[in-house]
């Protein structure tokens, strides 16, 4: 026995699944649903009771119509899903004689049911991210004083790369890889007043790359690359020029 099972909701949605008594229940898309209600149609069977569709030139569909509060029809497409000897009952169900169409129409429950212990999980995350983002802005305050302190202090410039590196932890545990760039060029500052000038380039290249392969352009963040690349090359252009001074100082000497 084959029938289409169709759940409306509360605002007239419609969902279908065909159930085969002998087999699992499957969602029909909308095409194959629709070649489904043509076959049953064209069957030369008639029957004279609820209608769900019907043509002049093909037979009227019957259905079984039920009224059902969303947490009982959860359940009972749970059980029509899992248990084959529900429904193989189905087939010995005098209702269910003749039925093309078993069709659930969801109404408000008398009773609202408040789920406390996932309430309690949510309530959980919720502070914990609220928390997460206090203690970024507290992290992103102080790593900004030590990175300014870094301009003449090696010290202070370390500080303020293990400061984002923290930040970088809690990026990945947020999963916003967004945060997680950011953090990587803060990062890459310090590399550059501790004078690690190609790995704050490699860095500073890898998210560049990444801010310009996004769908989401984030305009902040390619402007932080250009901001920080240009930081760079005024180190590299220093590096050199301390460079030829020492060169030059050797040739007076020599």
């Amino acid at each position: 026995m084959t029938f289409l099972l169709c759940i409306s909701d509360l605002s007239k949605h419609q969902e279908f699944k065909e159930i085969d008594t002998n087999n699992n229940v499957k969602t029909l898309p909308r095409k194959l649903l629709w070649d489904r209600v043509i076959s049953l149609r064209a069957n030369n069977h008639i029957t004279s009771t609820d209608t769900a569709c019907n043509d002049k030139n093909q037979r009227i569909l019957k259905r079984l119509y039920i009224e059902i509060d969303g947490i009982n029809a959860f359940y009972l497409l749970r059980e029509l899903q899992q248990l084959t000897q529900l429904r193989l009952q189905l087939n010995t169900n005098p209702a269910m004689r003749g039925i093309d169409i078993f069709w659930l129409q969801l109404r408000p429950p008398t009773k609202e049911v408040i789920d406390y212990k996932w309430n309690r999980i949510l309530s959980h995350t919720l502070w914990e991210h609220i928390e997460v983002e206090y203690l970024m802005s507290w992290l992103s305050t102080l790593g900004g004083g030590y990175s300014a302190l870094g301009e003449q202090f090696s010290k202070c410039a370390e500080v303020a790369g293990k400061i984002s590196l923290r930040q970088f932890n809690i990026g990945l545990r947020l999963g916003d890889p967004f945060l997680q760039a950011r953090c990587k060029l803060y990062y890459s500052i310090s590399l550059i007043q501790t004078g690690q000038l190609r790995k704050a380039k490699y860095i500073i290249r890898e998210q560049y790359k990444f801010a310009r392969k996004q769908k989401e352009f984030d305009g902040r963040l390619v402007k932080m690359c250009h901001g920080i690349w240009l930081r760079l090359q005024y180190e590299y252009g220093l590096r050199l020029k301390s460079k030829k001074n020492l060169s030059d100082a050797d040739l007076v000497k020599k």
